[in-house]
């Protein structure tokens, strides 16, 4: 089955500890696209300026994620930062371009696609694509904490109607107003979704239903090269998993939470997009084989 995803792509110029990087590829839908495709056939939603180069519009139709994406006079999002130690990063520059305006409208096709990631952009344009769905089977979606800070109202009415919500810890806390992230956990899954996801970084991930609890360490990872990225091929691998096995079952969802952590550990190694870009499944499972004996799903 096919995956509909929704987001940015962009241009990022990356300073980490261990270097630095100038107009690679990036944004969202990019990370999450790369990662979903070694699951399942995806189309990418996303829009570009005219200076979008070349090699990445290549790269993109090779990686068959280029048929959605639509190139305006403009600028393409650019976005330059620097991460410190401790991973945080501080925004140095930062031009929307034609991401700005961007409205997307679904193809009659793309509207009946069963399976949709609702990628970080803003909730109206997320409860725009969802108008436009036709009988979805699984609608996931991100967010960000000044969205959730300065659209909290627009975005606890579209909590209700997803089936899962990926979330980072601080945004979690900032939507439930709960500082133990169990609880927090448990009460985002309360507040719509059938299933809240909540990524921890380094520290793996937690996910809950109603009735259900799952704890995952992250995958040890030596050295954190560049942690952009890393939550969108998480939520990316995930979905595509879902649905390339056609169902949202306790067991098909544990499952998919390993191979995207897998996915996102491999994401960090290297800067931008790379490990993504040139994953294959084989590659991905034979990590995932070594991680999976500590990983162990329980019911409460």
């Amino acid at each position: 089955m096919s995956l509909l995803i929704i987001g940015s792509v962009a241009i990022d110029s990356i300073e980490t500890p261990w270097g630095k990087v100038n107009q690679v590829l990036g944004g969202s839908a990019t990370y999450a696209a790369l990662a979903s495709r070694v699951w399942t056939d995806t189309v990418m939603v996303a829009v570009v300026g005219s200076d979008f180069p070349k090699q990445y519009s290549q790269l993109l139709a090779k990686k068959k994620l280029a048929s959605g994406l639509t190139h305006k006079p403009g600028k393409t999002f650019y976005w330059k930062g620097r991460y410190n130690r401790d991973y945080q990063a501080e925004t140095l520059k930062l031009d929307l371009g034609v991401f700005l305006e961007f409205q997307p409208v679904l193809t009659p096709a793309q509207s009946r696609m069963p399976y949709a990631f609702l990628g970080n952009i803003h909730p109206t344009l997320q409860w725009q694509v969802l108008r436009q769905l036709k009988s979805p089977k699984i609608v996931a979606c991100d967010s960000r904490d000044d969205w959730i800070k300065n659209n909290r109202k627009q975005f606890l009415g579209l909590l209700k109607k997803m089936d899962i919500i990926f979330l980072n810890d601080s945004e979690t806390r900032l939507l439930t107003g709960e500082h133990g992230l169990v609880q927090a956990t448990r009460q985002l899954a309360r507040m719509g979704p059938k299933v809240a996801i909540v990524k921890k970084g380094e520290h793996g991930v937690l996910a809950a239903t109603k009735d259900a609890f799952f704890s995952l360490p992250s995958y040890p990872i030596t050295q954190v090269v560049d942690p952009t990225g890393a939550g969108d091929s998480f939520a990316g691998t995930c979905m595509g998993y879902l649905a390339s096995h056609r169902s949202l079952s306790w067991a098909h969802l544990c499952r998919a939470i390993q191979y995207a952590s897998v996915a996102a550990s491999m994401t960090i190694e290297d800067f931008g997009p790379t490990r993504m870009t040139n994953l294959t499944k084989a590659e991905l499972l034979r990590r995932s084989r070594v991680f999976q004996s500590s990983s162990r799903p329980v019911r409460l």
